[in-house]
């Protein structure tokens, strides 16, 4: 996926003539970036598998196919990322600190969906979080918030 994202931002540096969509090249960075912490402990979970596809259903206000079909994707094509920068040079440039903040707690949100955190997925949740420059009381706040919200969703 990364290598596909990568050709494209090409393309565009090259002043290329490409059919951009940021908005669904924002959501599928969104959904491997996720996807990632989903598989950072090497199985996917199916609870964790169903907070991506809820998350993606309900931040970008999709229809569950749509949301489901992103998540196969991600997750199918995640062995061909390269480098986290990749992404993440992508949310600097195209996420406010509010979007920021919202992915690193939706990363959060799908470590937690198992009921446990692995520590890859907490370290690459962190440096997710260094890479895009959100301050570390967003990244504590957002930990805190998806914690809190899972364990009211497991209620």
């Amino acid at each position: 996926m990364l290598h596909q994202l990568r050709k494209l931002f090409e393309q565009i540096g090259a002043g290329e003539s490409v059919e951009v969509r940021p908005e669904k090249d924002v959501r599928m960075i969104s959904a491997a970036l996720m996807a990632e912490i989903a598989t950072a402990d090497q199985k996917v979970d199916e609870r964790e598998r169903s907070a991506l596809v809820r998350l993606l259903r309900d931040h970008y206000q999709l229809d569950e196919t749509t949301a489901e079909d992103m998540v196969e994707r991600a997750l199918s094509e995640r062995d061909e990322a390269t480098s986290l920068y990749e992404f993440t040079q992508t949310v600097n440039d195209n996420f406010s600190e509010r979007d920021k903040y919202l992915l690193v707690k939706q990363m959060w949100m799908v470590a937690f969906a198992d009921g446990e955190i692995d520590a890859f997925e907490e370290h690459l949740i962190r440096r997710v979080a260094e890479l895009i420059y959100l301050p570390h009381g967003l990244f504590t706040r957002a930990r805190a918030e998806a914690r809190d919200e899972s364990q009211l969703g497991a209620d």
